[in-house]
C-alpha cells in the first residue's frame, strides 16, 4: 500500500489530516513557476524538458498531469517523483510541513526514538543560532568578520550559509544551551560537546572557529564545520558521525542548491565550503560541495537525483585530478553524465572567481569535458612530448583508455585528438587501439551513463500516447471510457447509470477498471464528505496504490482543457453504448470465427444456437445502442 513505510502502516487518519491541510498548488509553486488557465494552473513539465506548458495541476482535484510525458498522481506522488523519494519519506516530508503527527499509534519506543531525534535537530538549531549571534555581536569575533570580508563574502552570502563563529571559551555552548533546557547527554550526542578525559565534566568540540552550518535536504541542521583564523591544526574540524550527520552521505549546500539544479538539469560539484559559497554568491547557485572529501556513492547518489549531469570543478593540482577521476567514475556508476571542468593551474573556483570573475567559471563550465576526453588531457599534460620514450608509454596508455570506448566513431575521434595532443601517428595510434579492441578478454566497460537520455521518462504505460498505435475502433473506445470516468467521477447520478449498465470488467483497459471501482468505492464509503471541499476524483484517487495507475488515471480526472458537455447523462450514456457496442461487435467477430470452423463438422445444433445468439446482438445493436457523441 502506499502508506506503508518503515514496516508499518501509517495512520489512515494522519494521511487523511495531511491531505486535507496541503494544498498541492503551493506545494508544486515550490519547484515549478505556474500560471492559472481556467480552473487549473500550467507550467513547464519539471519531469521532462519542453518549450510549451503541458504540466497541469488541479486545486479543486488536489491532482498533477503532465500531458506531455504522462507523469502524474496527487501530492504524495509528485513529491516522491520531485525529491525522489518513498512514499514513507515523502509523507514525513508533508506531514512536517504542515504540522501533522505522522505516526498516531507509535510503540512507546518508536515514540522514544522519534523524540531523541527531534531533541538532536534542536540542539544542533540552537547551536546554530548561538554562533550566528556570536559572530554577528561578539567583539571576539571581530577577526572572524575580518577574514569573511578578506574572501569577499557580502552580508547577504553569510546570512543566507548561516556563518557563525565558536568563541575559544572551553564553554560556551555548554552554557548557553545548557542554560535554555537542553541536556547535556543531548549535547554530546549531537557531536557538540565532549566529556572530558578525567570524566568530571564536558568541553566544546568547537573554539576558536569560523563555522559552517551543514544542513539535511530540508535544510535543517544537521552538523558542522570549522574552520581555524590562525596556523592550527586541523585547519577544518567537522561534526563526528551521529544519528543527524553522516559525512560520506551528505553533501552541503544541496538544501539550497536543489531547485536551481532542476531548473538547469545540470549540478556542479566543488571540494570545499567557500567554493560553493562564492559560487552562489557571483549567481551559481546550482554548485554544491563535498566537505572536502572524496566523492561518495551515496553524495553521488544524493545530486544525481536532482539533475542526469554533473560537472566536477575540483582544484586544479596532482591530487584534484586524481579525485575528479574517481568522482567520474562513481557519478557515472550511479548513471549521471558527466564531464569535467578544467580550472587554471593553482586555482580554484573561490580564487577564480576573485581573481577572473563569473565569465572564467562560465566559460570553464561550459567547456566541461566528458570522463574520456579528461583521461587524454591528464595523460597529456603529465607526458614531455619532445622525449621519445614518454610520448610511446603516453600513447599506449591513451590506447587502453580509448579501447574501452564503447562507439567506433567516438573512438576515431578521440584517436585523431589524442594523436595530435602527444606528437605521434594517427594511424599508429589507431593501430594500438585497434589490437586492444580485437584482443581476447577484453572486457569493455559499458557506460551507464544519462547523458542524452531523460531518467524521468515515464512508462510507456502511462501516456495516452499509446493508443495511437491502436486502432481506430479500439481508440474510439478507450476515448469513451476515459470520458464515461471523468463524467463519474463529476456525477454521482452519471455512476450510478453507468454502475447498473456496466460492469467494470467489460471496460477494455485495466487502468481504466481500477478506477472506476475506486469511484464507486469512494462514492459508497464517503457520502459525507460530499460538498465539504474533499472532491469525488480526490477521495477516488487516495484508493489507488499503484504507482503507474495513479499518474495515468491523474490524467483523466484533471482532462486535457476538455469542456464537459451541458449534459452529463446524455454524454455518459453516448460513452456506455460506445462499450456496449464494442463488446458486442467482438462477441459478434468471435461467433463469426466458430460459425466458419463448424462449417466443416457438420454440427447443426451449435450452428443454430450460434446463429440465435448473432442475431440477438444484432439487433440490440440496432435497436438499443446509438452512436457515441463524444463531447459536443
Amino acid at each position: 500500500m502506499r502508506g506503508q513505510g518503515q514496516g508499518r502502516i501509517y495512520s489512515e487518519e494522519a494521511l487523511n489530516e495531511i491531505r486535507a491541510r496541503t494544498d498541492i498548488v503551493e506545494v508544486v509553486s515550490g519547484y515549478v513557476l505556474l500560471k492559472q488557465s481556467g480552473n487549473t494552473y500550467k507550467g513547464l513539465c519539471p519531469f521532462h524538458a519542453e518549450k510549451t506548458p503541458s504540466f497541469t495541476v488541479s486545486a479543486e482535484k488536489q491532482l498533477f498531469y503532465c500531458f506531455g510525458c504522462g507523469a502524474g498522481g496527487d501530492v504524495f506522488s509528485f513529491v516522491m517523483k520531485i525529491e525522489n523519494m518513498n512514499f514513507g519519506d515523502a509523507a514525513k516530508m508533508l506531514a512536517e510541513r504542515v504540522g501533522v503527527a505522522l505516526f498516531q499509534d507509535e510503540s512507546p519506543e518508536v515514540k522514544a526514538a522519534r523524540e531523541k531525534r527531534r531533541r538532536l535537530h534542536d540542539c544542533m538549531e540552537a547551536a546554530c543560532v548561538h554562533y550566528q549571534a556570536v559572530f554577528a555581536n561578539s567583539q571576539e569575533a571581530r577577526e572572524a568578520r575580518d577574514y569573511v570580508k578578506r574572501r569577499g563574502l557580502s552580508e547577504d552570502t553569510v546570512k543566507c550559509f548561516r556563518l557563525g563563529y565558536a568563541p575559544r571559551a572551553w564553554d560556551s555552548v555548554l552554557k548557553t544551551l545548557t542554560s535554555s533546557g537542553l541536556l547535556r547527554e543531548e549535547l554530546v550526542s549531537a557531536g557538540l560537546i565532549i566529556p572530558s578525559k578525567s570524566g568530571k565534566g564536558h568541553y566544546d568540540r568547537f573554539r576558536g572557529r569560523l563555522m559552517f552550518p551543514i544542513t539535511d535536504i530540508s535544510g535543517r541542521v544537521i552538523g558542522f564545520g570549522g574552520r581555524v583564523l590562525d596556523d592550527s591544526e586541523p585547519k577544518y574540524l567537522n561534526s563526528p558521525e551521529t544519528a543527524l550527520f553522516r559525512k560520506g552521505k551528505t553533501v552541503y549546500g544541496l538544501a539550497l542548491a536543489k531547485k536551481s539544479i532542476r531548473n538547469e538539469s545540470r549540478a556542479v560539484i566543488v571540494e570545499g565550503y567557500t567554493d560553493a559559497i562564492m559560487c552562489h554568491q557571483f549567481g551559481f547557485t546550482n554548485v554544491v560541495a563535498t566537505l572536502g572529501t572524496a566523492l561518495t556513492k551515496e553524495q553521488a547518489e544524493a545530486v544525481a537525483r536532482y539533475s542526469p549531469q554533473v560537472i566536477i570543478a575540483y582544484d586544479a593540482d596532482a591530487a584534484g585530478g586524481a579525485a575528479t577521476l574517481r568522482g567520474m567514475e562513481i557519478l557515472q556508476g550511479v548513471g549521471a553524465g558527466v564531464k569535467v571542468a578544467i580550472l587554471p593551474a593553482g586555482e580554484d573556483p573561490d580564487s577564480m572567481l576573485r581573481k577572473h570573475g563569473k565569465e572564467a567559471l562560465a566559460q570553464a563550465l561550459e567547456d566541461a569535458k566528458p570522463l574520456t576526453a579528461y583521461k587524454l588531457h591528464l595523460i597529456a599534460s603529465q607526458t614531455d612530448t619532445s622525449r621519445l620514450d614518454q610520448r610511446v608509454k603516453a600513447a599506449k596508455e591513451a590506447a587502453r583508455v580509448l579501447a574501452n570506448v564503447e562507439s567506433a566513431v567516438e573512438r576515431v575521434e578521440y584517436a585523431e585528438k589524442a594523436a595530435e595532443m602527444l606528437d605521434v601517428s594517427r594511424e599508429a595510434m589507431l593501430g594500438d587501439i585497434d589490437r586492444l579492441v580485437k584482443a581476447p578478454g577484453l572486457r569493455r566497460v559499458k557506460s551507464r551513463s544519462r547523458e542524452g537520455q531523460d531518467r524521468f521518462k515515464v512508462s510507456r504505460d502511462t501516456s495516452f500516447k499509446d493508443d495511437i498505435a491502436r486502432s481506430g475502433e479500439v481508440v474510439q473506445v478507450l476515448k469513451a471510457e476515459r470520458l464515461l470516468l471523468r463524467l463519474m467521477s463529476e456525477s454521482r447520478a452519471v455512476l450510478e447509470m453507468a454502475a447498473e449498465r456496466l460492469k467494470w470488467a467489460e471496460l477494455s483497459d485495466e487502468r481504466h477498471r481500477v478506477l472506476a471501482q475506486a469511484i464507486q468505492t469512494s462514492s459508497g464509503t464517503h457520502p459525507e464528505c460530499a460538498g465539504r471541499g474533499s472532491s469525488p476524483s480526490r477521495r477516488a484517487i487516495e484508493l489507488i496504490d499503484n504507482g503507474e495507475i495513479l499518474e495515468y488515471t491523474a490524467g483523466i480526472l484533471i482532462g486535457e482543457d476538455e469542456k464537459l458537455p451541458d449534459d452529463l447523462k446524455k454524454a455518459a450514456e453516448d460513452c456506455i453504448n460506445v462499450i456496449l457496442e464494442y463488446k458486442l461487435v467482438d462477441r459478434i467477430r468471435e461467433i463469426e470465427k466458430e460459425l466458419m470452423s463448424l462449417s466443416c463438422t457438420g454440427e447443426m445444433q451449435k450452428s443454430r444456437e450460434l446463429l440465435a445468439e448473432l442475431g440477438c446482438l444484432k439487433k440490440r445493436i440496432s435497436e438499443e445502442l446509438q452512436p457515441f457523441r463524444g463531447t459536443s
